[in-house]
């Protein structure tokens, strides 16, 4: 039996067509053992599509950089991120129940508003960015920027639609178009921050936090985009009054419940960032320091007993 297509010798590359399969190379008489179709090889090193050329591209990790040392920023600021979500979880779960007032719920959320983007930046260190692939690398700096929306959309809101009579501090902001939108891409961005940490999690073994944020960049697409338009802080302020107790306990239960949830799996993720990073410097910092507190125990021991 003959071959019919380009057989390259897998020794000195010498082309194999029409030989016998059991033939010896006549370049370099080793046998033919390894050799491969040339255009099986070009099958395996180039993708047969622009879009398998483009996910090739942007976001195989083949040949991508070592993560760099990342543990003493992310022992802080990740846990300052947790903080985040678990007040933004809580304020939401307050305004769920009529604690507190719907103004008092969004000043609170401005003054947060405008710190996050902040913490944003120091979750996200740029020293990473040759060790991730390259389309996070865009994610990376388009995400901070995404995140001042949140403060603009407010201060929009507080400069051109509060002052018209009928817009009320408490009133539904998802009705003025600009804030609107502007609080949108905010939240698109923080589905990309979820995936990016999905991502970053994976490269650093970190399989809770990568499944955790992955859920969360999901449902913040899905479960987070109903909370989102949904008016279910006047729902849960006018609930006995105008609002049927049944939909109340809809919004709570099958809606909100389920977001707090969300929020509280994704501060947990960022949590174990940082308390993965503060256990493994001690740990790193114990080993250093463990020969020599050995010496001066045993120097201390013989001192003690005159040897």
């Amino acid at each position: 039996m003959q071959t019919e297509e380009p057989i390259i010798c897998s020794h000195c590359g010498y082309d194999l067509q029409g030989l016998a399969l059991s033939a010896l190379c006549p370049e370099c008489g080793e046998s033919r053992g390894s050799a491969t179709s040339s255009s099986s090889v070009d099958v395996l090193e180039k993708p047969s599509s622009k879009f398998l050329k483009m996910i090739d591209a942007n976001v195989a990790v083949k040949g991508l950089e070592v993560v760099p040392d990342i543990r003493l920023r992310a022992k802080y600021w990740m846990r300052i991120a947790a903080l985040f979500v678990f007040g933004l979880g809580f304020l939401q779960f307050l305004v769920m129940f009529a604690i507190i007032s719907i103004p008092l719920y969004r000043v609170a959320l401005f003054g947060m508003s405008l710190l996050w983007p902040t913490v944003v930046v120091g979750m996200m260190p740029a020293s990473v960015d040759n060790a991730m692939p390259p389309i996070y690398r865009l994610i990376r700096k388009w995400i901070p920027f995404s995140q001042w929306c949140w403060a603009i959309g407010y201060v929009v809101w507080f400069v051109f639609y509060l002052p018209a009579e009928d817009v009320t501090f408490g009133g539904n902001i998802k009705q003025c178009d600009v804030p609107f939108y502007i609080h949108a891409v905010g939240g698109l961005g923080l589905a990309g921050l979820a995936f990016w940490l999905h991502d970053l999690a994976l490269r650093l073994g970190l399989d809770f936090s990568a499944k955790k944020c992955n859920v969360t960049a999901f449902a913040i697409l899905s479960i987070g985009l109903i909370v989102f338009i949904a008016p279910w802080k006047r729902i849960s302020i006018d609930q006995g009054d105008s609002i049927p107790p049944a939909l109340y306990w809809f919004f709570g239960v099958a809606l909100m419940f389920p977001w707090i949830w969300i929020l509280t799996s994704f501060g947990r993720a960022l949590l174990e960032f940082a308390s993965d990073s503060e256990w493994s410097l001690k740990y790193e910092g114990d080993q250093e320091g463990r020969q020599d507190r050995i010496r001066k125990k045993r120097e201390a021991y013989e001192k003690e007993r005159g040897w």
